[in-house]
């Protein structure tokens, strides 16, 4: 199943999702200042808004609206009922 949804998330955490084996990221785009923030800072703890395209298991169900980091990773490593 696909969802598109906006995850609030540092540089780091986006690229953590990106990475992730717990679902695969189709597309991600940055929806910060790109003047302010132009590259990645992987050490920043600036939380940034992202816009994602997700494929996940089936089970979760549609994905949309906002989601922080931790309530999406929360989601996505919870284990199916049965």
């Amino acid at each position: 199943m696909e969802s598109d949804f906006i995850v609030k998330a540092t540089d780091k955490e986006a690229k953590t999702l990106f990475d992730s084996q717990l679902a695969t990221v189709k597309l991600m785009e940055f929806m910060g200042d790109k003047e302010l923030y132009p590259e990645m800072d992987l050490n920043s703890s600036v939380i940034h808004k992202w816009k994602v395209k997700l494929r996940h298991r089936e089970d979760i169900g549609e994905l949309k609206g906002t989601y922080s980091y931790a309530r999406l990773m929360s989601i996505l490593k919870n284990k199916p009922n049965g």
